[in-house]
């Protein structure tokens, strides 16, 4: 999931509010996604969803908006109950560009976490801070990239695979913002990096022939938007709602035609999920 890959890497400080517009105006990334004359900042520009779950909600409305987020798949009890192996709610989607020659995909995910503490999230991020390549001020400077958000942002360059048919690199701009009752990390793949000679954003077909694997030519890629927004819930407590959305390029050569997403990512969505769910009940002790 490349909200779970590419959020990691925002794990700095910064200020806090309990007004979720104060939050939405201090994490401009965030709002440029929502804006339809924006989008994602790609070259086929189709903006993401607005947040399932706002700030500022008490308990009965925050138990509406999941009740009728899920009524066609599970019970409210089943959705929410407290266990590893509990279910997340999948949706795949196509996206369609203002540009009628591009092509894109959009997945959004929702499940329940129970983390104490509310740092769980942090030891997520953690893991990733290790992952590709800080981009310096120099590094900025020297491509007349002047960062918007302060302590709140960061810029770093990945370098993985994606259900073992694409390897991806892509120079990525995170910034998040925190309340109260929610944390909200945006980013996206920088289109300001496209054909970068040394932080490209490109992917490559992985092939293999005869017990081999080597990597295709190499072709620029227009990248990704997404954000993760975890809200505490008012009950049951200790209760988190999370929620990822993203939206990225999918070029016609990744899979040939087949149609992988919608069959290996709810693997892969489920394994991350309860990966998340250990490490954030390991934080809050219990």
């Amino acid at each position: 999931m490349f909200a779970l890959i590419f959020g990691a890497f925002a794990i700095t400080s910064g200020p806090a509010t309990a007004e979720r517009a104060t939050r939405e105006a201090l994490n401009p990334l965030h709002n440029s996604h929502l804006d339809p004359g924006r989008g994602v900042g790609l070259d086929i520009r189709a903006e993401l969803p607005r947040p399932t779950m706002p700030d500022g909600l008490d308990g009965a409305k925050q138990k509406a908006i999941i009740a009728a987020l899920i009524k066609d798949d599970y019970s409210y009890d089943e959705f929410t109950r407290k266990s590893v192996v509990a279910p997340q709610l999948l949706k795949i989607r196509d996206v369609v560009p203002s540009d009628a020659k591009g092509r894109a995909s959009g997945m959004s995910v929702w499940f329940i976490a129970y983390d104490d503490t509310f740092l769980g999230w942090l030891v997520s991020a953690g893991k990733g801070v290790g992952r590709g390549k800080p981009l310096t001020k120099e590094d900025l400077a020297k491509r007349k990239v002047t960062p918007a958000g302060g302590s709140r942002e960061v810029f770093r360059h990945v370098e993985f695979n994606f259900l073992e048919k694409v390897h991806l690199k892509a120079t990525c701009r995170v910034m998040w913002t925190k309340t109260d009752q929610s944390v909200l990390l945006a980013g996206e793949v920088d289109p300001r990096f496209r054909g970068d000679p040394e932080f490209p954003n490109q992917w490559q077909s992985i092939l293999k022939e005869g017990g081999t694997t080597r990597l295709g030519p190499a072709h620029p890629w227009d990248g990704a938007a997404f954000y993760l927004k975890i809200t505490r819930l008012a009950e049951p407590v200790g209760a988190l709602f999370v929620e990822q959305h993203l939206v990225f390029v999918e070029p016609a050569g990744w899979f040939d035609g087949a149609n992988l997403l919608r069959s290996k990512l709810p693997h892969v969505v489920q394994a991350g999920v309860r990966a998340m769910r250990k490490e954030w009940a390991k934080a809050g002790g219990k």
